[in-house]
């Protein structure tokens, strides 16, 4: 099931990354669908990617894979 959470993450990383910007047009509002995403497979683990918030340019977040990085940290450890 892990490796179905991290390749929705990846996919939603990669998103964000190329065109997430672009077709949101409300700022913030990828962070907002972010942050539900990860809630919903991680639990309070994935209020975390609301840091990406920080970044009020809308630069650098696409760069962070920030979901992945928050899948790979709630990895079980039977899958490690």
């Amino acid at each position: 099931m892990w490796h179905a959470k991290l390749a929705v993450c990846v996919v939603y990383d990669i998103f964000d990354f190329s065109v997430g910007r672009l077709l949101f047009p409300i700022p913030f509002f990828g962070e907002i669908v972010g942050c539900g995403i990860c809630c919903l497979l991680f639990g309070k683990a994935g209020v975390a990617y609301g840091l990406e918030a920080i970044d009020i340019t809308e630069q650098l977040d696409g760069f962070i894979p920030t979901a992945t990085i928050i899948a790979i940290a709630n990895r079980p450890a039977e899958t490690a």
